[in-house]
Order: structure tokens, then C-alpha cells, then sequence
């Protein structure tokens, strides 16, 4: 996650990005929930989809352009930012240790949902639709950092492998945590799935979408809000920890047997696995497409700077430091606006998450092959459980922080970034979005299902 944190100096537009970042997240807040009917259930637009809205307006207006270096500065925040937030939610994982612990059987079989969203479901649309190999790399998984950086690495950067898989990393790093939550907010309203088996499916390894779409849930069932969130953000660090080695050793090997079966069922060429890369050219390097076969669609070329590097290398900690206090600000501004006060106790509760997420980033230092955000939980999950004697002050400096007003700031910065990706987004064939559309729906639904079979 840490590849766009600069080592040294100030980035010139920070002053700009963080202007824009307080004022469209208290704008956010200010224009509050609307919801509206659809058939039997709701279509719900609240603070974070508002976040997402504005900052992406104002990424992608062209009267007075927001420079790319400003775009790229609101990414290093956010990577900062977004483990703050899920720091927010291990202190309440923690506190609700003792009833997750009864529901851990379905906190581990939801991973199976994920598996068969994406493999079983999205794979022959792809292989219908005529991706070629490319739809091994879309499909194998929802193709979020670990999964792009082992793509790159198994069948190289110049492989179609790996442009399908780029291509559905952009559609999610875009608009992934809007798509979700809307899908999220109406399932939540029909009340067809339980709230706490859909807020598991949330989990799919990614903060911004699991943050969105849980808060879209949150909302249709305010009573269990802390129930939610703490089952939702319990999820998502399973699928942190363990969901890369099932992509791997499952969903891979699972997903290039199934191609052959579409291939022969579509009567599409079935391509044979590259046995090794041709090259090691870091992910997201620039590279030729692969040839497709006769009677197959191109591999989607969709090359761009928001692809993760294959081995992050930890921040400097001077440079987490100051935008934890930067973002943690920002936070503090978003949550007076929504609960209407500013209570004094909030600004020992941000200190506090600031040093569980600077000494995750120290840690990271040591083993930065560990994702932030798995530490970032890790840690903060210890300070809020029982085994902690000072747990109930914990919980007490965190308690007038909202933990969807924490998510407003970083989904408007995810919304600033947007527009440095119009031109990939641009190429993004329409089978990747497609693809893409059904892959992100199917893996969280058949994850609640699975988990409701199981609470």
C-alpha cells in the first residue's frame, strides 16, 4: 500500500488537497441520507457515496483542473487514512471479541462465498464474452494488491493474465466502494439476508469497500450498527490474512481448469497456461499486449500508475507521522459536523488511533511483506480486547467518534484520485467492466449466503 508515500519533502499540493478534503467531507455530512424505492428495496445515498461524488467531481471537471500531483498526494493520504479507520474498527472488534468468537465458523466459510463469486460465477461470463487467458487474471479473485502483485509474478506483465486482472484492479480501485455500497444498501433494505451475514460479506479485502458497504447496511439497521461494523471489519481481516493463499493455491489452479471447460463450452480457443513469466517487469510497468487468439477479444490494456507495486516498500515514518495528524484533523472536522459538538474526549481518542497506526507502519518497517492494515488491525484489536487492564479507558476515549463520519474524509480523497485514471478508465473494455460488475456483486452476496448459513 505504501508505494505512493514520498520519502522526502512536502508534496507541493498538500495545503490544496487537505482544503478540499475539509470542506467536501463536511459538505458530505451536511447534505446527509436520502433514500429512494426500488421495487422491493431502497436505493440509499449517504455521507461516504456523497464523499465519493464530490471528490470525484471535482477530480474530473475540466474548467479549473485539479493537478495530477494533487491527485496523487489524496492517494498517500488515503493509504494513511484508511488504516486510521480500520484502527477505528479493531478498538470495536475488540470489544465484541467474546461474540465473534461464536460466529467464527461463519467468519471462515465466507471465504468460500468469495471463491465462488468470482471463479464460478464471473469465469464463463468471461470466457463467453471472449477475454482469451485474460479471464484467469479478472476472475481468479476480485484482483486487489497481493492478488495483482502474484499476477504479475506467475504470468508476467506483458501476459493477458495480468492485463485482466489490471483491469478489474482499476473498475474497483474506482468505483468498487460506490458500487458496493449501493448493492449493499439494497440488499440491507429488502431484509432477504441477515444484516450481520451481509456485513461479513463486506469483507472482501478491501478497506474502502468494506467501509462503504457496511455503512450502507449500518444504515438500514441503525440499532446494530457496532454489531455490524465490528462483524464486517472481523471479515475483512480474514480475507486479509487468508484470502490470498486460497486465491493461490485454490482459486488459481480451480480457475485455469474451469477455463478449459468454458473454452470448450463456448467453443473458444482455450489458451495453455504460461508455464513461467516471459519477463519480471514490475507490476504496472508498461507492457505490449499479448496477442489474442483467433476469434477472441484482446486482452484489455489498461496500464496504469494506480497498479500496486509487486514489493512495497514501508514509509517513512516522518511522513506517516504528519499525515496521521493531518487526516486525523480532517476526522476530527467530519465528526463535529455529524454529530452537531465537538466533545474534548475525541482528541484524546484520535491520538490514540494515530500511535496504534504509526506503530503499525513502524512494524511494517520489519516485515513489510505484512499488509498495514493487517498490523494496523492486529494491534488494535489487542488494545480494545480484555486482555488489555486499561481496555475500558480504551474504549472510552474512542466512544464520541463515529466510525462512518472517520470513513467520509478518506472516501472524499479516494474521490480526488479518481481523475488521473480517466484515461485508463477510458480503454477499460467493456467486457472488463462487465466482468468486473458481476465479479465485485457475486463475491460479497455469495459470502453473506454462505455466512448465513452459519449465524
Amino acid at each position: 500500500m505504501s508505494r505512493h508515500l514520498p520519502r522526502a519533502g512536502l508534496p507541493r499540493h498538500l495545503p490544496l488537497v487537505l482544503a478540499l478534503a475539509v470542506v467536501l467531507a463536511a459538505l458530505a455530512e451536511l447534505i446527509g441520507t436520502f433514500e429512494f424505492s426500488i421495487g422491493p428495496g431502497k436505493v440509499i445515498l449517504f455521507p461516504i457515496i456523497w464523499a465519493i461524488l464530490l471528490g470525484g467531481l471535482v477530480s474530473l471537471q475540466r474548467v479549473v483542473r485539479l493537478p495530477e500531483t494533487a491527485q496523487r498526494t489524496a492517494v498517500s493520504l488515503v493509504e494513511v487514512g484508511i488504516i486510521l479507520f480500520i484502527v477505528r474498527l479493531a478498538f470495536l472488534v475488540g470489544e465484541k471479541i467474546d461474540t465473534l468468537a461464536d460466529v467464527s465458523l461463519a467468519l471462515a466459510l465466507q471465504e468460500v462465498g468469495h471463491l465462488f463469486g468470482s471463479v464460478i460465477l464471473a469465469l464463463p461470463i468471461a470466457v463467453a464474452l471472449g477475454m482469451g487467458r485474460s479471464a484467469v487474471g479478472a476472475t481468479y479473485s476480485i484482483d486487489r494488491e497481493p492478488n495483482m502483485a502474484y499476477a504479475a509474478e506467475r504470468f508476467g506483465a506483458d501476459s493477458p493474465e495480468y492485463h485482466g486482472a489490471l483491469g478489474i484492479y482499476v473498475f474497483g480501485s474506482v468505483f468498487g466502494a460506490l458500487y458496493l455500497s449501493v448493492l449493499a444498501g439494497f440488499l440491507a433494505s429488502t431484509g432477504w439476508i441477515s444484516p450481520l451475514a451481509l456485513a461479513m460479506g463486506t469483507g472482501v479485502g478491501s478497506g474502502s469497500m468494506m467501509a462503504a458497504s457496511a455503512a450502507a447496511i449500518a444504515h438500514s439497521y441503525p440499532e446494530m450498527e457496532e454489531q455490524i461494523l465490528a462483524y464486517a471489519a472481523a471479515a475483512n481481516l480474514v480475507s486479509e490474512i487468508a484470502g490470498v493463499y486460497l486465491a493461490i493455491f485454490v482459486a488459481l489452479p480451480l480457475t485455469e481448469r474451469l477455463y478449459r471447460f468454458w473454452s470448450k463450452t463456448f467453443r473458444r480457443t482455450a489458451v495453455p497456461a504460461p508455464a513461467a513469466p516471459a519477463a519480471t517487469a514490475p507490476a504496472g510497468a508498461q507492457a505490449a499486449p499479448a496477442a489474442a487468439p483467433a476469434g477472441e477479444a484482446a486482452a484489455p490494456t489498461a496500464t496504469s500508475t494506480a497498479a500496486p507495486a509487486r514489493t512495497p516498500s514501508a514509509p517513512a515514518l516522518g511522513r506517516v507521522a504528519l499525515y496521521l495528524l493531518l487526516i486525523s484533523a480532517v476526522m476530527l472536522v467530519a465528526n463535529t459536523v455529524n454529530i452537531g459538538a465537538l466533545h474534548p474526549g475525541e482528541l484524546g481518542g484520535f491520538a490514540l488511533m494515530c500511535a496504534v497506526t504509526f506503530a503499525a507502519f513502524a512494524v511494517k518497517r520489519a516485515a513489510p511483506r505484512v499488509p498495514a492494515m493487517v498490523l494496523a488491525s492486529l494491534l488494535g484489536i489487542l488494545v480494545a480486547s480484555p486482555l488489555n487492564p486499561l481496555r475500558e479507558q480504551v474504549l472510552a476515549l474512542v466512544s464520541d467518534i463515529q466510525f462512518l463520519a472517520t470513513a467520509t474524509p478518506v472516501l472524499v480523497l479516494v474521490g480526488l484520485s479518481i481523475g488521473k485514471d480517466s484515461a485508463v478508465l477510458k480503454r477499460l473494455s467493456w467486457r472488463v467492466v462487465l466482468v468486473a460488475l458481476v465479479s465485485f456483486g457475486a463475491t460479497f452476496v455469495c459470502a453473506a449466503l454462505v455466512a448465513q448459513s452459519f449465524i
